[in-house]
């Protein structure tokens, strides 16, 4: 916990261009919990909206210049495929809350979970696919990584489609590459678990490993066991192979063709061997274009 001595150091900014009136606001129950940060559920002037705030403990300098930078980040944003900024409340640094849109479905790591194969054809899958891609388009074409993409970060919505959120440890790529180790280790791109350099094309790999998820509905290397114990592989196991270049998130044969290549090619182990997403949102968007046209068809 900092003290409000220390909290006189954080650089609010520009902040104070999206400040709201706290009154309007009014929390309700928490969405989701974070390391850092907890999600709820609120309402501003009588509209549904989802605040982000950093979990008490979580309340130190550092954190609270990351808290703000996430939020002067957001504002930039301005895409169909982004969740967007409302805007920011405090009465000090400490109670800082950002409020953002508000998405019905949850994330899509609980959508998949309470859905079968069945009752999510990839007929329907596809346009979440494409949103999450047009969503990185977006970002790439800012030159920002996203840094954290995996299921919990991809938002759902029944009328609004599918975006992208967590920004908390996405960075302008303004140096071309970055060393810092963040992110979720199950959807990482090899050089990013090596804290090597790295680029836009480490959110092409954990896109790959988003496409595994919309194939089976589980996490990335849910399936994998040891071998001599039978219990699932451990994190370390799982990293050491996927830097080695001899693991990969699994994609069964109930996965379309056409998709299963996009995938592969993501989830090179050669960060130049990835198409970018400009690429890929071509790609698919051609391909769901051949896909409508033979449904008409019939």
């Amino acid at each position: 916990m900092c003290s409000t001595e220390d909290e006189a150091g954080v650089n609010m900014g520009e902040l104070t261009l999206v400040r709201l009136s706290e009154p309007k606001l009014r929390l309700q129950h928490i969405l989701g919990s974070g390391a850092f940060a907890n999600v709820w559920l609120a309402s501003y002037d009588n509209k549904p909206v989802a605040v982000k705030r950093l979990s008490a403990k979580a309340v130190t300098i550092t954190n609270l210049q990351a808290f703000v930078d996430e939020i002067k980040l957001m504002r930039q944003f301005d895409s169909p495929y982004i969740v967007k900024l409302v805007g920011a409340i405090w009465t000090r640094p400490a109670d800082l809350k950002c409020v953002m849109e508000y998405m019905d479905s949850g994330d899509l790591r609980d959508f998949l979970s309470s859905h079968t194969p069945a009752n999510f054809p990839w007929s329907d899958k596809y346009l979440h696919i494409h949103s999450i891609v047009l969503g990185l388009e977006y970002l790439h074409s800012m030159d920002i990584i996203h840094r954290d993409l995996k299921s919990r970060n991809v938002l759902v919505d029944s009328k609004k489609g599918t975006k992208l959120t967590d920004f908390g440890i996405s960075k302008e790529d303004l140096q071309q590459t970055m060393t810092l180790g963040v992110g979720t280790y199950r959807w990482m791109a090899p050089e990013v678990i090596q804290d090597k350099s790295y680029n836009v094309s480490a959110d092409i790999f954990s896109f790959g490993a988003l496409l595994s998820e919309f194939d089976t509905h589980e996490i990335p290397y849910m399936d994998l066991k040891n071998p001599s114990t039978g219990q699932p592989l451990s994190d370390s196991a799982i990293m050491v192979k996927v830097v080695a270049g001899t693991l990969k998130p699994t994609l069964t044969n109930n996965c379309p063709f056409w998709l299963h290549e996009i995938a592969e090619l993501c989830l090179a182990t050669n960060p130049d061997d990835r198409p970018t997403a400009n690429q890929l949102s071509h790609a698919i968007n051609t391909k769901l274009r051949e896909l409508s046209t033979d449904l008409h068809a019939f």
